[in-house]
């Protein structure tokens, strides 16, 4: 087992940059059918890392930017599932959605790693 605990450099204010998190609850009235999304917010310290990087892809309709982060953080992240969508995440002023948790405990308390997906595509 490893005896490296990041936790610690995860929270450092200076090695962590801050970010806020956004998680979509979705409940459905079981008598009409209607869905009902509620918006929690949390903010984060965060360490960001590139995956991808920006991408600019050009095609004959429209030039798009795509790109993707991974984000190391103490902070419990979703891709959804039961209820809840994939968590959001406003890092820098860049809205990313998360498309895959990583459990890294073994590393310290509560460590999780998520790649992160651009989404504004300007």
């Amino acid at each position: 087992m490893p005896t490296l605990d990041v936790s610690e450099i995860l929270d450092d204010p200076e090695f962590a940059d801050t970010a806020t998190v956004y998680r979509n609850a979705v409940t459905v009235d079981p008598v009409t059918g209607r869905t009902t999304v509620t918006t929690t917010s949390t903010a984060i310290l965060c360490v960001v890392t590139s995956d991808k990087g920006r991408n600019l892809q050009r095609n004959p309709q429209a030039a798009l930017s795509e790109g993707s982060i991974i984000v190391h953080s103490t902070f419990t992240f979703t891709e959804g599932g039961n209820g809840v969508d994939a968590d959001e995440l406003d890092w820098r002023g860049r809205k990313w959605t998360v498309v895959v948790v990583d459990d890294y405990s073994r590393y310290g308390a509560g460590f999780t790693c998520a790649t992160c997906r651009l989404l504004d595509l300007r």
